[in-house]
């Protein structure tokens, strides 16, 4: 009998589904949204594939949004059973999802403040592996079974591949990703330069928080790296540029230093109630003050030049279903400050909604 997966409320709080949407057809007409196969590329349980594409007529621009959804990295954190097949646990989902639930909520640009509008191409790629979009590792959780594929970091490579075929040459490109997604996307930026080199790129992480020691424990950063292969996928000049241990902060000054005409925007509450505890399962002694502590040290001392934060009081778990208009710290909405970026505004700076200090922690 299969045992009951562990962690539920953590289960809980990791897990994202999107809004439901209208019925996706196989082909479509400009304007409408349809379901691309993307033979090759696999969900954890090895079903197939897909990402949602809508054309616009007139459109030059592209957005490719990755969905969010929890991570998971062994037995127990992926809800596997004594037969070596894996539920999920941490990770929303491990099999494919239906086509209406793989939606970013600023797909429609008459979303008060969107700052994607009627002029982008829209790309949506689901989240079915568990490895944040960065594994290429076959697991044998309870070594039985036909094993969990953690291909994230190969599904997104097949799927800009696609994309590259439909949108050859975009005015510019909007890479966003929500939670999971949002880390994803700065792991996969090395992969939007090897399909489009020069095209003007801005990165969004919506609620993707660059983790890094002492906030997270090291040994915890270094188990996620072993048990996905990053180590196979980071681009080979990644430890000359950022050496010592890798963690979700070096990600993002990675791309900094070998990228640094893209932007990128880190959206975060300070308290994001998830994303702590995924911190707390990970390791960490500050709690749920991680956050907190993590990004205030993170805007602190690691953005590059052309790369900023939008920080809010409160503990949301991401922005992606509000209207941007509506989302506002210091008097500034998101919305507006995102067109700041995509516009190249010089009055595009770092919007941190009264900082503060976490209580003073000692880690242990």
């Amino acid at each position: 009998m299969r045992r009951q997966p562990m962690f539920m409320v953590v289960v809980a709080l990791l897990t994202f589904a999107g809004p439901a949407t209208a019925l996706l057809a196989e082909e479509c007409a400009e304007g409408d949204t349809c379901v691309v196969e993307l033979p090759g590329a696999v969900c954890g349980d090895g079903t197939q594939m897909f990402m949602n594409v809508t054309a616009r007529a007139g459109a030059s621009r592209l957005y490719v949004y990755l969905q969010g959804g929890g991570a998971c990295w062994d037995s127990v954190t992926c809800a596997c059973g004594w037969d070596g097949n894996c539920a999920g646990g941490t990770a929303a989902t491990l099999t494919r999802p239906p086509a209406n639930q793989v939606r970013s909520g600023w797909h429609d640009p008459n979303v008060s403040g969107n700052p994607i509008g009627a002029d982008y191409n829209i790309v949506e790629i689901p989240y079915c592996s568990g490895d944040l979009f960065m594994g290429h590792k076959l697991q044998k959780f309870g070594g039985r079974g036909h094993g969990l594929r953690q291909f994230g970091y190969r599904n997104i490579s097949i799927a800009l591949g696609e994309v590259k075929k439909r949108f050859p040459s975009p005015e510019s490109i909007v890479l966003m990703g929500s939670s999971a997604g949002g880390i994803g996307a700065a792991f996969n930026l090395h992969q939007v330069r090897r399909e489009y080199p020069a095209t003007p790129l801005s990165l969004i992480a919506d609620s993707g928080t660059p983790f890094k020691a002492p906030y997270v424990h090291q040994d915890g950063m270094d188990r996620l790296v072993n048990s996905w292969s990053l180590r196979d996928n980071i681009p080979s000049d990644y430890p000359l540029l950022v050496p010592g241990p890798m963690d979700l902060s070096g990600i993002v000054k990675y791309n900094a230093k070998r990228y640094p005409d893209h932007n990128y925007a880190l959206i975060s509450s300070y308290d994001d109630l998830t994303m702590n505890s995924f911190a707390i399962l990970v390791g960490s002694h500050y709690g749920f003050f991680t956050v907190h502590s993590n990004i205030n040290d993170f805007a602190d001392h690691d953005l590059g030049g052309r790369q900023k934060v939008f920080y809010l009081t409160g503990n949301r778990h991401t922005f992606h279903e509000l209207a941007p208009a509506e989302v506002v710290a210091d008097d500034v909405n998101l919305g507006d400050w995102l067109s700041s970026m995509l516009d190249g505004h010089g009055n595009w700076t770092n919007q941190r909604a009264n900082p503060g200090l976490a209580p003073a922690l000692t880690p242990q």
